[in-house]
């Protein structure tokens, strides 16, 4: 009767351990199944935003090709016209003044202050661009809410970049490539505003 007590005690002791063993593996399962949910849901914001990214960089770099395209026509035509005034004209007086006229026609850029925006890392990247005689005098980041700001001012280097080169088409920052690819892009989209029709 004791050996029987005895193995009944056994067997409820090794049903409670199994039960607990059973109900711990079962919250586990639970746990992973939720990080894996979190992490699903992580990486499809990621590809979205990854999408957004390169729509964003396709449509500027088809911007760019447009006012690079823009800007040789203008060029050209610009030239052109220029070769025949001074053909047409006859004295060194008429000269002068057609090629003072030229000047400030053959600008590229009209002056003032412009802004573009485009996307950023964490959103919308807005700057204000000021011209001045076909020249980008100053840039200013004006709006980039979602931006982290240590990424953003380590974006807006790439600003001195365009000022001394004058162009776009310089290198974005290592480590703040999507900020800088944003203010790239933004400063384009002013720029294209600018432009001489």
């Amino acid at each position: 009767m004791k050996n029987q007590n005895f193995y009944m005690r056994v067997i409820s002791l090794l049903l409670v351990v199994l039960a607990v063993l059973f109900y711990n593996s079962s919250m586990k399962a639970q746990a992973n199944e939720k990080e894996i949910a979190a992490l699903t849901d992580k990486v499809d914001t990621l590809q979205e935003q990854q999408n957004e990214l390169l729509s964003a960089l396709e449509t500027s770099y088809a911007n760019r090709v447009k006012n690079q395209s823009t800007a040789a026509e203008t060029e050209a035509s610009s030239s052109d016209s220029t070769d025949n005034e001074s053909a047409d004209s006859s004295g060194s007086g008429s000269t002068a003044d057609s090629g003072e006229a030229d000047s400030s026609g053959d600008n590229v850029y009209k002056d003032g202050t412009y802004t573009g925006e485009a996307q950023g890392y964490g959103g919308t990247i807005q700057v204000e661009v000021t011209l001045s005689g076909d020249e980008i005098t100053s840039i200013n980041v004006t709006s980039a809410p979602g931006e982290d700001s240590a990424y953003l001012s380590q974006a807006e280097s790439v600003i001195d970049s365009i000022i001394s080169t004058q162009s776009t088409d310089v290198d974005t920052v290592s480590g703040a490539t999507f900020s800088s690819t944003g203010i790239l892009n933004a400063v384009d989209e002013a720029l294209g505003k600018a432009e001489n029709s």
